[in-house]
């Protein structure tokens, strides 16, 4: 088994209502630049949350991802409760 660490952003798009949409993940090469695209997607869409998480690729199986960061209105979200849906 060929087990490696993977690094990712999962952006959220915020609306003119203030509400939340969860886009799909993407993955990134290492865990700064994770971090990195995540504060950009915060700025542009609102918000973001960078994960970790390790995968068999050989497999296909992939364990739980582990939070490792969170910008804009998701860490305001992680302090108000606030709900986010996921995106069509």
């Amino acid at each position: 088994m060929a087990r490696v660490a993977e690094f990712g952003v999962i952006p959220v798009f915020r609306d003119r209502d203030g509400h939340l949409a969860v886009q799909p993940q993407m993955i990134f090469p290492s865990e700064e630049d994770a971090k990195r695209a995540a504060q950009i997607f915060a700025e542009v869409l609102g918000g973001a949350v960078a994960f970790s998480r390790v995968a068999d690729r050989e497999a296909g199986i992939t364990e739980d991802g582990v939070i490792i960061a969170k910008y804009g209105a998701m860490a305001q979200a992680q302090k108000s409760g606030a709900p986010v849906s996921r995106a069509a």
